[in-house]
């Protein structure tokens, strides 16, 4: 009689006890669930750590409270339905690209690329991703002349229902449409520098409770004077999703640079510290937003370059990388970027704090003195 180790071992997986934790040994988006049993703590990192080699797992002493609030309700991270077209790079312009990419590399000048921000107590990653890649294209496509970070704050508390729910969630490709129609002004995290900053300081484990969202406000902080909160606004041109190819997202970093991804987040993810991650074991806990800057390949692995919103504590100094081609957890389902409109602030001044005003004096001087002279 012939006997088949591999259905023996699929018998023996599922006598397992029905009340165990569901875990996908591949990709969850398209792979059934296998039962395994439910790992927490040092057990789960110790358990992720044996069971694969893509990712190395290292313990934290986070509670599932602060898991919860560090993401967003799960229905955020899946495209928003509302029939707009999704721009496809990679039917438009069939061309080759480099195995490996990295836009810190690209566009060395862009400082906001290499930012590490921290969302803190507020499920505000949806508009984080969004004000990184916004502070990023600025940047690239005004040759770094203008180089401002833009606030979090201003999207978060003021797109409001059409976004979302402020720290619950929100939905990236209104965060977008939100800087097209009505621009947002600058502002560094907690205690930062420009217009309107973050107003969550970073938790701290005697204190870590879930923010609330915060009302919108139109003026900007006191200490800033290099613009009214009107004037210190940035707009883009274009909002849009990038159709679900690997090759699209691509060319689009490649292009135009960062874009915004979001996923499912599973109790696994918390404890990455390095190589390329993979949905391994644990509980769906919410959705996340991030910023993809590149990517490579790893161990034979094919991987995404991603900057997390966690501060720099998390991963490798703030960036992880995640597994590339499948799908993983969704992430490449929800892709989004934009387009940045210049010429409505001049260059940036030094003293500035990463805004930029209209035009100078003389500047302004000269414009009016061509135009009634011509």
């Amino acid at each position: 009689m012939y006997f088949n180790l591999a259905n023996f071992q699929t018998s023996i997986l599922l006598l397992i006890p029905a009340t165990s934790a569901f875990v996908v040994l591949e990709n969850p988006i398209a792979v059934p669930y296998l039962q395994v049993p439910h790992y927490t703590g040092p057990a789960l990192v110790d358990y992720i750590n044996k069971a694969q080699s893509s990712w190395v797992a290292e313990h934290n002493e986070m509670t599932e409270e602060e898991m919860k609030f560090k993401v967003m309700d799960e229905r955020f991270a899946d495209p928003l339905q509302d029939g707009e077209p999704e721009l496809d790079w990679g039917e438009i312009v069939p061309e080759p690209l480099p195995d490996t990419f990295d836009s810190r590399e690209q566009w060395p000048e862009c400082k906001s690329i290499k930012l590490i921000r921290n969302q803190a107590t507020c499920g505000s990653c949806w508009a984080f991703g969004a004000a990184e890649i916004i502070s990023d294209r600025i940047c690239i496509q005004s040759n770094a002349t203008q180089t401002p970070i833009i606030s979090v704050e201003d999207i978060l508390s003021c797109c409001g229902v059409s976004c979302g729910k402020g720290c619950q969630g929100g939905y990236s490709i209104e965060a977008l449409r939100f800087w097209k129609s009505s621009g947002a002004v600058t502002g560094g995290d907690y205690n930062g520098a420009g217009c309107m900053p973050y107003s969550f300081a970073p938790c701290k484990k005697d204190s870590c409770a879930q923010g609330t969202t915060p009302s919108c406000k139109t003026t900007c902080q006191s200490s800033y004077k290099t613009a009214e909160y009107t004037k210190d606004k940035h707009f883009g041109t274009t909002a849009y999703k990038i159709t679900n190819s690997v090759a699209a997202i691509q060319t689009e970093i490649y292009h135009n640079g960062p874009v915004e991804a979001s996923f499912k987040v599973y109790e696994d993810f918390y404890k990455y510290k390095s190589g390329v991650y993979q949905y391994t074991s644990g509980k769906l806990v919410g959705g996340h937003a991030v910023k993809i800057i590149g990517w490579g390949t790893e161990n034979g692995v094919d991987y995404w370059l991603i900057a997390n919103s966690w501060g720099t504590t998390f991963g490798d100094s703030g960036f992880f990388k995640m597994r590339r081609g499948t799908n993983e957890v969704g992430i490449e389902g929800n892709v989004v970027a934009g387009t940045a409109k210049l010429g409505t602030h001049d260059e940036k001044r030094e003293d500035d704090d990463g805004a930029a005003t209209s035009c100078s004096f003389v500047m302004c001087t000269l414009i009016l003195l061509s135009y009634y002279l011509i």
